[in-house]
């Protein structure tokens, strides 16, 4: 273990450590931001993200489900959820929104990350 004099030390490298490193910034350089797990926040990855995709799609189906209560016909054949398809897009949005934060994280220079 290194010992490191800072004048201030954040802990987690998601969007609000992100917000608190560039203030940081601001007043010192001589700090640390301190991240135990993969950059790209918990929330984008694995969180609250991916779960609100997966619930849009759910009431986009829900909707379409109930279309014809406003006269709307959406095929002969019906409809149906493409589950690939959908876990694709919430992959892709993920992917977009961490690539975001892992440009901000490159910014930062590799001594004031722990």
């Amino acid at each position: 273990m290194n010992d490191r004099a800072v004048d201030i030390a954040i802990i987690g490298a998601g969007t609000a450590g992100m917000a608190a490193y560039r203030k940081a910034r601001e007043r010192t350089d001589r700090l640390a931001l301190i991240e135990g797990g993969e950059y790209g926040t918990t929330c984008a990855r694995v969180g609250c993200m991916p779960s609100k995709l997966l619930i849009a799609a759910a009431e986009t189906a829900h909707h379409v489900g109930r279309a014809s209560v406003f006269g709307i016909a959406v095929d002969d054949g019906g409809w149906r959820v493409d589950g690939p398809a959908v876990m694709e897009r919430v992959r892709r949005e993920r992917d977009r929104f961490v690539a975001g934060v892992l440009k901000g994280v490159d910014s930062i220079p590799e001594d004031q990350r722990i």
